[in-house]
């Protein structure tokens, strides 16, 4: 009831975009040909696809471009679905790099143009053995191996990168509430999936909204929600609860890297690590504190942010988010210096340098050492 109340000015002030969103829907929908414009790329279609899905208005990332050709370079023929004109000169960079380039109103934010993706795939009649949907919030890949670890997963019919853990917090840190749906900046669809009623059911029906909470109540919720009520099994390469696992199997000393390099985007969680890290490893207790701290700051805060050390060694950077909340500001800092530091291996030249940019930005004075990064711009 406290959560409801505490939601009604942001609920008042979506209030005026709910109310035309039903009227911007049906007009969207009767003009939908001459309101998108698309353009044939060089990538053939084949079996396997994947709907990208991108919203750079100042200009394509290079970083972009990269996550491409890692889609193309496996196999998968790219739809690119952009959310803002693309300029003229960044067309051919994407159209060597895709089947079709989709432009389109910034309407519905990312599952919008998921839909999109959709529905130009079905009116071409292609029934794909494996579709990949994504969008730039983040950046991908980060690890060489990454689609061999994604391909090699036929256990699930829809596979994420993480599992989101529902947390009802508590004086005790919170515990799990068995919640959980898949994050929507990428999904791996199976051919039985993607042919599934209820996978198209959901995408016919679903109605595109410029309300942000309802994108992911109806959207990336809701998503995960009814492709579980089909019977259609779901996973994600991680999640909180397997972080905690793979944790709780390692030594000391790995716990005590893991805390140097964690970030909190908030003060209490960063006093209590501060003591944590000034205690001696291995004195009476410190093991069970140091873990029972972890356990708290996941439970308020995503486990790849808070402990970039500790996730990459156990499970694998996958992706990296672009996020400009706190904590995924702290976050990429403490993963550059742990790369400055030899502790990690770093990402590829394009990504890697967009996110020294970035924390060179952010934090002034780590451009003083950043020189120590041998990066190709």
């Amino acid at each position: 009831m406290a959560g409801q109340f505490r939601g009604l000015p942001s609920t008042i002030a979506e209030l005026p975009t709910r109310l035309k969103q039903p009227a911007r829907r049906a007009a969207y929908e009767r003009d939908f040909d001459s309101l998108t414009r698309r353009d044939e790329g060089k990538v053939p279609f084949g079996p396997k696809l994947a709907i990208y899905l991108i919203y750079q208005p100042d200009g394509i990332a290079h970083s972009s471009l990269t996550a491409l050709d890692w889609l193309v370079e496996h196999g998968y023929a790219p739809v690119v679905v952009a959310n803002s004109p693309v300029h003229q000169e960044d067309e051919r960079g994407l159209l060597a790099r895709c089947s079709l380039l989709v432009q389109r109103p910034n309407f519905g934010y990312d599952f919008g143009g998921y839909k999109d993706g959709i529905r130009l795939i079905a009116r071409r009649g292609i029934s794909p053995e494996r579709v990949i949907i994504m969008n730039d919030s983040i950046w991908m890949p980060m690890a060489p191996n990454l689609m061999n670890r994604l391909e090699e997963r036929r256990d699930v019919d829809i596979l994420g990168l993480i599992e989101d853990e529902k947390i009802n917090h508590d004086h005790q840190g919170g515990q799990p509430s068995g919640l959980k749906h898949i994050e929507s900046y990428f999904y791996m669809i199976s051919g039985k999936a993607w042919r599934a009623p209820a996978f198209q059911n959901f995408w016919t029906d679903y109605k595109m909204t410029d309300s942000k909470p309802d994108t992911i109540k109806f959207g990336e919720i809701g998503f995960s929600r009814k492709m579980q009520q089909a019977g259609l099994v779901s996973g994600a390469l991680t999640s909180r609860t397997l972080f905690l696992e793979h944790l709780a199997e390692q030594d000391d000393q790995f716990i005590e890297t893991s805390l140097k390099y964690a970030s909190y985007g908030d003060k209490d969680l960063r006093r209590q690590g501060d003591i944590l890290r000034h205690l001696t490893t291995g004195s009476l207790g410190w093991r069970d504190m140091a873990l029972d701290h972890v356990r708290r700051c996941i439970n308020r805060r995503r486990f790849n942010a808070a402990f970039c050390y500790a996730n990459d060694q156990m499970l694998g950077t996958s992706f990296m988010k672009k996020n400009q909340e706190k904590i995924f500001s702290e976050m990429r800092l403490n993963y550059l210096r742990a790369i400055q530091d030899g502790q990690l291996t770093p990402p590829a030249d394009t990504i890697l340098a967009e996110i020294i940019d970035i924390v060179k930005m952010q934090y002034p004075d780590f451009a003083k050492t950043s020189q120590s990064f041998d990066v190709g711009h």
